[in-house]
């Protein structure tokens, strides 16, 4: 299911970038990451995904499908070792089943397909959860101080590999380190701090930079306060996709994750009561799938960092509550049928869209690049008016003559800087002046691209259409999908490069 079309849809801009960043080298990434900037660091992602990436691409190549392989491997790790987590927490029966959900669930098969660190990040923490429960059971069952502190320790490596995934993970994380409190297992907390130092001692060279990138954070960052309904669709991304798909398969998939969530909700509730053994298991796994949104959606009230993508290990944590459901939940077999037959109804609207989608983000690039290569004439010059349909365009012909312009310095969009432009060797341009010089423009953008800007109050996609318009006419439009290429041809005296206004005033 990780395969089906895994080369087929186009790389959107945050692959696009993994891509060209991994292939830059450690010392490139490290410059173009860390380095300062106003606002703080250059960027805010650490790099050990970057780094297994291009490691990969080293030995597989960089085409889409290659890149893309790397996420299909982590997220099949994964569906494999939630098995060994449900056997460990219930019995052999709810591993499979749990497995099973993973592996149906569209939300997984979404970042398994994705060339992003989230595999790689669900891997590492469901594998830090194995060890926090075997630490546990090997604590309870006697025998000396350090009985299972391997297993502590390597739940520490896991945490703090994790924290060089995404930073994010420290949501899951705490979440994860609180059960011994709310268990009030006094001899667990201590083998819990135990693993945390361990984890703290691995993250520590990377720790020191986190002020700086928090402060980029602040700084410049895209995401907003989530309302009172995010976490009800984050629910809806865990059991569809997280995509913006339309109406009515929205609704329908909204709907339908409620009804399973509630369903789930209240079968716990009695099963607690007829079956006590499985109360600490049952309630951990929900815990873990519904504390760190919470958290996550707390910090984001004072700071904004809610992200579904990196909530992926709190999915994997429902999808085992879920296998628990279909094996020991109680169910009549007839309710059981028809939550399956909802459940695998919201699967198949996530994998439709997520196989098919051919819009933004996902937008098809590469027939485009291949459309502007095929008409291309001598000058000819390539501009796109920001980073998001650049890089990726630029993935799929590098010799392309291609520039793209810089966003507005300050503005939340502003997340590429000059150090990480470097380190990809993609300069951007302050303004559309600078491109002047070229008999022929191709312009790419997304056809909703100037309402946006003018939504939120920017002017300089309209300052850059308004010198276009001036010294260029259009000549042919062509568009894929929600992705217009229009050909621009000098109206007469080529416009020579000049300086940006703000820089001659």
């Amino acid at each position: 299911m990780r395969l089906i079309n895994l080369g087929g849809r186009s790389l959107w801009y945050d692959e696009a970038f993994a891509v060209l960043f991994s292939a830059s080298g450690l010392d490139r990434m490290l410059y173009g990451t860390l380095t300062p900037v106003a606002g703080g660091a250059s960027d805010i992602h650490p790099l050990l995904y970057y780094g297994t990436l291009n490691l990969w691409m080293s030995v597989f190549g960089q085409s889409p499908a290659s890149v893309r392989l790397w996420s299909v491997v982590l997220g099949v790790a994964t569906v494999g070792l939630i098995a060994v987590l449900g056997r460990d927490l219930f019995d052999s029966r709810t591993g499979l089943a749990a497995a099973l959900v993973t592996a149906l669930a569209s939300f997984h098969v979404q970042y398994s397909q994705e060339t992003r660190m989230y595999a790689l990040l669900g891997l590492l923490l469901l594998a830090a959860t194995v060890c926090f429960v075997r630490g546990s059971r090997a604590l309870s069952a006697g025998g000396g101080w350090r009985r299972g502190l391997g297993w502590w320790g390597a739940f520490g490596v896991l945490a703090g590999l994790a924290m060089y995934t995404q930073q994010l993970a420290a949501f899951y994380l705490a979440a994860l380190g609180m059960t011994p409190l709310l268990a009030r297992r006094r001899d667990l907390m201590g083998r819990a701090l135990f693993g945390t130092a361990v984890a703290v001692l691995i993250y520590l060279p990377w720790l020191v930079n986190l002020p700086s990138q928090f402060e980029k954070v602040r700084s410049y960052y895209w995401l907003k306060p989530p309302n009172i309904a995010q976490p009800l669709l984050t629910a809806r991304s865990f059991l569809v996709v997280n995509l913006d798909i339309p109406a009515p398969a929205s609704m329908i998939g909204f709907l339908g994750a409620l009804f399973i969530a509630l369903f789930l909700l209240v079968q716990i509730m009695v099963m607690l009561r007829r079956r006590p053994s499985d109360r600490h298991p049952l309630l951990f796994s929900l815990w873990l799938a519904a504390a760190p949104p919470a958290l996550m959606w707390l910090a984001s009230q004072a700071q904004p960092v809610y992200l579904e993508r990196a909530l992926l290990p709190s999915a994997l944590m429902l999808y085992l509550a879920l296998g628990w459901l279909f094996t020991c939940g109680g169910l009549p077999r007839p309710v059981a049928v028809v939550i399956a037959a909802v459940g695998l109804g919201l699967v198949g609207i996530g994998l439709y869209y997520q196989y098919t989608w051919a819009t933004f983000p996902n937008a098809p690039f590469q027939p485009a690049v291949a459309f502007i290569r095929q008409n291309l004439a001598s000058g000819d010059v390539v501009l796109h008016p920001n980073k998001l349909t650049a890089l990726p365009m630029i993935y799929y012909d590098r010799d392309l003559p291609q520039r793209y312009l810089a966003d507005r310095p300050g503005s939340p969009e502003d997340t590429l800087a000059l150090p990480t432009q470097e380190a990809l060797g993609l300069l951007a341009d302050s303004c559309i002046q600078l491109v002047g010089g070229a008999p022929r423009l191709w312009w790419v953008t997304f056809d909703f691209a100037e309402r946006q800007y003018a939504d939120a109050g920017r002017t300089e996609f309209a300052a850059a259409l308004e010198w276009l318009r001036a010294h260029y006419r259009p000549a042919e439009t062509r568009t894929f999908n929600d992705l217009q290429v229009t050909l621009w041809v000098a109206r007469g005296a080529i416009p020579p490069p000049q300086a940006c206004p703000a820089e001659r005033s």
